[in-house]
């Protein structure tokens, strides 16, 4: 049978300290909030750390997990919940809610968690909304024609070089397990500036990241089926300005844009706190979809529909 995918509880939480802890806090409170206990968790998947952090490393994902009472208690069939690491930089959250979607149309797996977490950058100067760190519960919903549709990626493809058009899909190029989230020490360039490079990726300009997020964003609106005057943009991990720049080309109005700079470009948890705030201002309660936009690292962008349930 055919079934939605839903956003059960989504939660965030900031503040230094340690980054394992906050990401804890973010899904106790995401548990909580769904009035589920840590037994009816049945995959866990982090999708925070940054090279260099104390908050990256191998099995991250288990001991967030430890810390938030996950485990703790068996679930109802005896099995443990799973869990997984997975860093592909501002994509992540998108890549794992695709994950999450496979889980969950398996019979064991019935709520799947998503927790991201990021770490301040050590030239970055302390701020009051980060570091910062964020949950999303996923479970089953019985009506199919709500929650999230298909990841749909644009990248440069090896013939291109970095340069010419999109080449885009459905499918991303596999998810980095290791540390590399294609973060930068500070908030990033201005508009119109290359990105910084990270890792194992050159500098984009944002001219060329733009098209890949244009193309992205298109191919999951036309999935979604809704008109763009029906969508709220949801977008974080690039240059400050760039939410708006997308906008501008996708034709989607300036008040339906919620950006994740305020948590300084944190690759991890932007999506998941800019969708916070959309629906802590309301702005959802008037759209069909909500368009997650993440783009990077290198010259790709990740997009994704998230049809809204209506009460």
């Amino acid at each position: 049978m055919s079934m939605g995918i839903v956003i059960a509880a989504v939660t965030a939480e900031t503040g230094d300290g340690d980054p394992l802890e906050r990401a804890a806090a973010a899904a106790r409170r995401a548990m909580a909030t769904a009035r589920i206990g840590p037994h009816q968790v049945d995959a866990l998947i982090n999708t925070g750390g940054r090279p260099g952090s104390q908050f990256t490393g191998e099995a991250v994902s288990a001991l967030i997990g430890r810390r938030a009472g996950i485990g703790d208690s068996p679930r109802a069939d005896g099995l443990p919940c799973l869990t997984i690491d997975l860093y592909d930089g501002p994509a992540s959250i998108l890549q794992a809610v695709q994950v999450a979607h496979a889980l969950l149309h398996t019979p064991a797996i019935h709520r799947v968690l998503l927790v991201s977490g990021d770490d301040r950058p050590a030239k970055s100067p302390p701020r009051p909304d980060f570091p910062a760190a964020a949950a999303i519960l996923l479970e089953h919903h019985p009506n199919h024609a709500i929650g999230f549709t298909t990841l749909h990626v644009s990248a440069e493809s090896a013939a291109e070089g970095g340069t010419g058009a999109p080449a885009a899909g459905r499918f991303a190029a596999g998810p980095q397990t290791d540390s590399d989230t294609g973060a930068s020490d500070d908030d990033g360039p201005p508009a119109g500036a290359p990105r910084p490079q990270s890792a194992g990726h050159a500098a984009v300009p944002v001219e060329e990241l733009l098209g890949h997020a244009v193309s992205a964003a298109s191919e999951a609106l036309e999935v979604a089926g809704v008109p763009v005057a029906r969508a709220v943009l949801i977008c974080g991990g690039s240059a400050p300005g760039f939410a708006a720049l997308l906008a501008g080309r996708l034709g989607i109005a300036a008040d339906a844009v919620r950006a994740g700079d305020a948590v300084g470009g944190a690759p991890g948890s932007a999506l998941p706190v800019a969708y916070l705030a959309a629906l802590d201002s309301g702005r959802l309660a008037d759209a069909d979809v909500a368009l997650f936009v993440a783009a990077g690292p290198g010259a790709a962008a990740a997009a994704i529909a998230y049809r809204l349930p209506k009460p």
